[in-house]
This record gives C-alpha cells, sequence and structure tokens, in this order.
C-alpha cells in the first residue's frame, strides 16, 4: 500500500514537472518569434529610401546656392534621419553643419522633407529630436559635390 502511494505521488510529481516545463518552453519560443517580429519592424521603420536621401541632399544644396550668407564653403557630420509626426507618419530631415566663408565659423543646418522643403540655418529642435539612420561620410562628400556641380 505504501509503495503504491509513493510510486502514486511520483508519477504525479513527474507528470506536473513535465507538463510545467513544456509550458515554459512553449511560452519562450512565442517571445522569440514576437521579439524577432518587432525588431523587423523597428528595422524597416529605420530604412530611408535613397529617393528621399537624394531630394534632402539636392534641395539642400540648391538652397545654399540661392540664398546668402552664409556661403558654405564646407560641410561636416552630415546625416539624415527622422521625426515622427503626431499622425506616426515618418518626417525626414537632414541634419548637418557649414563651414561659413563669412564668419569662418561652423554653423549647423537642418532641411526637411515636407510637400516641398524647409531649410533651417542654427541650431533646430528637429535634428535634436531626430532618430538619425544615416552617418555616412559619403553623405557630406555627397553633399559638396552636389553644391559645387552647377558652379
Amino acid at each position: 500500500m505504501m509503495i503504491r502511494q509513493i510510486l502514486k505521488n511520483t508519477v504525479l510529481k513527474t507528470f506536473a514537472f513535465v507538463f510545467f516545463m513544456s509550458a515554459i518552453i512553449s511560452c519562450n519560443s512565442n517571445d522569440k518569434k514576437e521579439t524577432k517580429a518587432s525588431s523587423t519592424a523597428t528595422a524597416e521603420k529605420e530604412f530611408i529610401p535613397d529617393t528621399v536621401v537624394q531630394f534632402l541632399i539636392t534641395s539642400a544644396s540648391n538652397d545654399f546656392r540661392n540664398h546668402h550668407p552664409p556661403t558654405p564653403t564646407d560641410f561636416r557630420n552630415v546625416r539624415i534621419g527622422y521625426i515622427t509626426s503626431q499622425n506616426n507618419e515618418n518626417i525626414f530631415v537632414l541634419c548637418g553643419e557649414l563651414l561659413s566663408q563669412e564668419n569662418k565659423e561652423w554653423v549647423e543646418f537642418t532641411t526637411i522633407k515636407t510637400s516641398g522643403y524647409e531649410q533651417y540655418i542654427g541650431k533646430s529642435q528637429y535634428c535634436q529630436d531626430a532618430t538619425i539612420v544615416l552617418t555616412d561620410e559619403k553623405l557630406t562628400v555627397e553633399l559638396r559635390n552636389k553644391l559645387t556641380e552647377r558652379k
């Protein structure tokens, strides 16, 4: 009788342990799938199409060429990112610094893709709030080349 009771308890404990471990393993594998899906969504959000990059660089260079002062002689720290609007749309921004020919000092600038574009000279909240996605030195070189292209 006592052996039956011990055997019954052991089988019951083993069954409970196996059931419990199966439940934990199932929960963990679902979490991994969800984590992978959410990180993929984030990565997709952080992609900036080349057409947007080219639009921002062209808009910034045209504005620098057409509006003086400041007259840029060089650029540095050019980067592109986005801010999220109230209706959850990404608003793309090009941020950087230009070397002013007039004052011989580095000045921040911001170019924003709107229905057209807007450009701000000086420190702006847009760049401070932006999620920066592209920081490649090629952006600085592209902006320099685009500015001198039509001179």
